[in-house]
């Protein structure tokens, strides 16, 4: 009893208002955690002011109104109107009451700071966009910190959603964690525990240690986020994150207004395409990147995965200049041997060959690649062997939920070739021979925008798409087929143009139309081949003839197009690099450009995936606080909190009863959900209470009594009944609920 008046007594104004500054000043420490992401400071005071406008209008309100709960209604009120009034006024009445176009501009700004979030390195430019998921973030934290610490009065659990916001920046990069926050932000919340305390000695005891572990917190964080720029994952992401760029690189080819991505030119004039990441990871929601060691020294990468001797090569200089692709993801000709020339700090993954920043982007950047191509000749193709391949088993792997079509289509399509490149040469014919359109709309028109596996049965179906779908679909369906494949996104070659004093060189133009997607196949002692099924977009590799005389060989497609360049004449050997010269590229570069991929690993879906969790768990987390308390007061000697545990365990339970009630009328409504041994207890523990009440010196309460009757309520309740009340223990809002009879 005496805890539920504790809980029920408003707090005195000083009280209240104390933790209302202390919970928009830790909001506000955190919330300056996230300064290594976003450059400036406009977004810090929008998203403090924002968040001292919460929590004033739900206290102001609790000064007035009767009850707790209309204060976090309130806090939601103004949490809406003032995003309203700093973000969409136009659309709304006054300038404050949202409309349905105001609801509709909301979603736009969330689509256009994820999209900021995707096409920028940080420390970001805070646009709109981004300053509206920021403050999103800061109202959900606020409206649950309030309603924890003041509705609830629990001011410990209010710190949950504090740490989210903590950890925000872990999400983007795991170096970007200040411990500094943590200890002032932790200080502020031990501080809001000790203004509602009965104990303010206990309180800091407890919090001096929360706030030790929160500052070595952050020296641990690397080893449980997200991996950064520097290394992959395989959800969400693009290239400025350097994570996916597979789920949205249909929005960037429809964007429309092409600019210019980068230029480029080679040491034999020919044009190449330019591999920016390798997608190897097909879980079925979309094609993904591993996670390889990286290797540290891009001046001196390794050779090409499985290739083998006998196969001839020919060396290649490129040089590139990159006008303003905001991305961790170098393009470079594949297979790149080195590469000089780059600012910042930069490493290569040894299985695609591919180069990422640690701490840099492409945008800006001029710089040489030497390479080496494999030539093969048909006959080598033809001759490398149906596998299985050592060390392929991550290259065949398929998702549960393939749809049937694409075992059914790649079986039908290949029967009759006898080789892997057989199989491989009648994929591509399939996707380009005149039954499959280009097109970047139908996807969206018909529903399955997508590389997932649920995406490749309609597009297999209706027979239109971009690459995206092309390349996924030839690649799933040779690992259908036993051959390992994988995606690759980068550029096709470009435009040529003229350059030089004489315009007596070429060079090449890339621009946001060239951003691609293709499928990489694997042949035993060549290693991963381009394939280009796509029509009407890029051009199939070519390869030495079969010889003449050798009728064993099958024939070659003879239909399949030629690349526009001539194809480098093959050596036995690999020869010298040609000379290049060091400066850039001669290209008018007019208009920057970001060709993101797509999305980027926004730390906003986790931290909302997060706090929606703790807003399911709170109840319970508040009612196992309130439990645990009130059983240390009862090894202290006090009964009557151990009563209040007795009152509130029933009325979760759905015992009737009411607050009313003397020990003797609960001690007989308790009495048939209790087995032998219940009652007993239930008798032991209710004189202990009654000698407390009335005698001078009363008996000690027993805390082994006390958690036997709890059990055997909850044994007599049943499973089902006792875990509803562990999740939704309606104890918490009795007050506002009528009473049972």
């Amino acid at each position: 009893m005496a805890e539920s008046k504790q809980a029920n007594a408003p707090l005195s104004p000083g009280t209240r208002w104390l933790t209302s500054g202390l919970t928009v000043a830790a909001i506000g420490i955190a919330l300056w955690g996230l300064h290594p992401v976003f450059d400036g400071t406009g977004w810090w005071l929008q998203g403090v002011v924002l968040a001292a406008l919460v929590v004033l209008g739900a206290t102001v309100v609790r000064s007035f109104a009767r009850r707790r709960v209309w204060g976090t209604v309130a806090a939601v009120v103004v949490a809406i109107l003032a995003m309203t009034l700093m973000f969409v006024a136009s659309t709304a009445i006054l300038g404050i009451v949202p409309t349905w176009d105001s609801f509709l501009a909301f979603r736009a700004l969330d689509q256009a700071g994820n999209r900021d979030i995707a096409t920028q390195v940080v420390p970001a430019e805070a646009t709109e966009g981004i300053r509206f998921l920021v403050c999103l973030g800061v109202a959900v934290v606020a409206v649950l910190m309030d309603a924890l610490a003041q509705l609830f009065r629990a001011p410990a659990l209010a710190g949950l959603p504090l740490l989210v916001l903590l950890l925000v920046p872990s999400f983007v990069r795991s170096e970007f964690v200040d411990p500094a926050p943590f200890v002032l932000a932790g200080a502020l919340w031990l501080a809001m525990i000790a203004a509602q305390s009965a104990t303010p000695r206990t309180a800091i005891g407890v919090g001096a240690i929360a706030v030790v572990a929160a500052f070595l917190a952050p020296l641990a964080l690397p080893t449980v986020t997200p991996p950064s720029n520097d290394s992959t994952s395989g959800a969400g992401g693009g290239f400025a994150s350097g994570i996916n760029p597979m789920i949205t690189l249909g929005d960037d080819l429809r964007q429309g207004n092409p600019t210019v991505a980068l230029t480029y030119r080679t040491s034999d004039g020919t044009s190449e395409y330019l591999r920016m990441t390798v997608l190897t990871d097909f879980s079925g929601q979309t094609w993904a990147p591993t996670v390889p060691e990286p290797g540290a020294d891009v001046e001196q990468m390794g050779p090409p995965p499985g290739l083998g001797d006998g196969v001839p090569l020919e060396r290649l200089t490129t040089q590139i200049s990159v006008a303003s692709i905001l991305s961790t993801w170098l393009p470079v000709p594949y297979a790149a041997e080195s590469v000089r020339g780059l600012e910042g700090t930069w490493t290569w993954e040894p299985e695609g060959l591919t180069v990422r920043a640690v701490r840099s982007n492409a945008e800006g950047q001029a710089y040489q690649v030497d390479s080496v191509q494999a030539q093969p000749s048909v006959q080598q193709l033809t001759g490398s062997g149906s596998g299985p391949f050592q060390g392929m088993d991550e290259y065949l792997e398929l998702p549960n939920e393939l749809p049937q079509i694409v075992r059914d289509d790649a079986t039908e399509v290949t029967a009759g070739a006898e080789s892997n490149y057989d199989k491989a040469l009648a994929l591509q014919e399939y996707f380009r021979g005149g039954e499959f359109t280009y097109s970047e709309e139908t996807p969206v028109a018909e529903g399955f925008d997508g590389s997932g596996a649920e995406a490749l049965g309609p597009f297999l179906e209706v027979k239109s798409g971009y690459c995206v779908h092309f390349s996924s679909a030839m690649a799933a369906m040779a690992r259908s087929l036993g051959i390992p494949a994988r995606v690759v996104v980068g550029f096709t070659p470009g435009d040529a143009y003229p350059t030089g004093e004489n315009g007596e060189a070429t060079a090449y133009r890339v621009s946001t139309d060239n951003l691609h997607a293709w499928p990489e196949l694997y042949f035993g002692n060549i290693g991963w081949v381009r394939f280009e099924p796509t029509p009407g977009r890029g051009s199939p590799p070519a390869f030495a003839p079969l010889d003449a005389d050798d009728p064993t060989t099958p024939d070659v497609d003879e239909s399949v197009p030629p690349p526009p360049a001539p194809a480098p004449t093959p050596t036995a050997t690999p020869s010298a690099a040609p000379d290049v010269p060091d400066d850039t590229v001669d290209s008018p570069v007019d208009q920057a450009t970001s060709p993101s991929g797509t999305t980027t690993g926004s730390p906003w879906p986790i931290a909302s995936a997060f706090l929606a969790l703790l807003v399911l768990a709170s109840p319970a987390l508040v009612r196992l606080a309130r439990r645990t308390r009130r059983l240390s007061r009862v090894r202290q000697g006090s009964a009557i909190d151990g009563w209040d545990e007795l009152r509130d365990i029933a009325y979760d339970l759905g015992i009737p009863g009411d607050v009313t009630l003397t020990p003797q009328q609960l001690a007989s409504v308790l009495a048939p959900h209790l087995d032998d041994d219940g009652a007993a207890s239930l008798a032991r523990f209710r004189a202990s209470l009654e000698s407390q009440a009335y005698a001078r010196e009363g008996t000690a309460p027993s805390v082994p009594d006390l958690r036997r009757v709890l059990r055997s309520l909850r044994r007599r309740a049943g499973l089902a009944r006792s875990l509803g009340a562990t999740v939704v223990p309606l104890s918490l809002v009795r007050e506002w609920l009528p009473a049972r009879q």
